[in-house]
């Protein structure tokens, strides 16, 4: 492969460095052909590629590799190692930095005391492609569905990279229990107070005394759904209130129930519950 051996500058296309998401930095990248170092750092690095198959040279540890990385190919470097790669192509990236301490709070509430983030090449893994697409999107729409999405598609991510990807790959622990009703009371009436509000999991597990992980779990358990999707169900079914019961405008009900705007509205609306604002507020008014 004869390329530039000089270092190339990085172009980062979008980030979510501006949204201050716990735990986790989103970016975007655009390689140009050419030799690219990336130094140690504090976090775990999850590389998904997103264009046309390349032939790429990286060096791990000392050891040198060459393969073929194809559209929705992950690479995976733990903290705290250093890596070189090469191409001939420029080629784009999505990168993901994950914080140690997150992946290791996941692990202490299914039971794993210390687990250590292997490398790995070339996986292509459906489940990381998918949470990273959906993290992206969310950048690109200026994080409007807001933080408690984002948080349930990280506690995902971490629990699957336990299993998958580190020196304890074993299936993690089933926690047949659901929130007791008290606990679940509370949750489900702090909710509708804030329904408005950009919650985070932090915030709701805090009122139960539990760690956001633990918490998402038991909650799917007793709803079915995870916080976000619940919440934005009990928000679809307030606006539906409104609509049918009050003459405000349909933009200052999304508002109202804590939807972005109401193109935010109109496309929860219209994916949950099959029709338009406009529709029920026509027909069912």
């Amino acid at each position: 492969m004869q390329i530039d051996s000089q270092p190339q500058q990085t172009e980062i296309l979008h980030s979510s460095e501006t949204l201050g998401w716990r735990g986790i930095v989103v970016e975007q990248h655009y390689l140009p052909a050419g030799e690219h170092a990336f130094p140690r750092s504090s976090s775990h690095l999850i590389c998904l590629h997103q264009g046309a198959s390349i032939l790429v040279e990286h060096t791990h540890n000392k050891q040198s590799f060459a393969d073929i990385m194809g559209h929705g190919y992950v690479q995976i470097v733990p903290a705290g190692t250093e890596s070189t790669w090469r191409h001939d192509e420029g080629v784009q990236l999505l990168h993901l930095y994950l914080a140690p301490t997150l992946l290791q709070q996941v692990a202490g509430d299914h039971h794993q005391q210390h687990v250590e983030l292997l490398t790995h090449f070339q996986p292509q893994d459906r489940r990381i492609e998918h949470i990273s697409s959906a993290l992206l999107m969310e950048v690109l729409e200026g994080g409007s569905t807001g933080r408690l999405y984002v948080e349930g598609l990280v506690t995902a991510l971490a629990a699957h990279l336990i299993h998958t990807y580190t020196n304890t790959p074993r299936p993690l622990p089933q926690q047949n229990k659901q929130l007791p009703a008290f606990l679940f009371r509370r949750i489900t009436s702090l909710i509708e107070e804030r329904l408005a509000e950009n919650m985070s999991l932090i915030e709701l597990a805090s009122e139960v005394g539990m760690s956001p992980s633990h918490f998402a779990s038991l909650f799917r358990k007793t709803t079915g759904l995870s916080p976000h999707h619940y919440i934005v169900q009990r928000r679809l079914e307030r606006a539906r209130h409104l609509l049918t019961s009050t003459k405000l405008s349909i933009g200052e009900i999304a508002t109202t129930v804590g939807f972005y705007d109401q193109s935010h509205l109109v496309r929860q609306m219209r994916s949950v519950m099959g029709v338009t604002p406009t529709y029920i507020r026509e027909h069912l008014s």
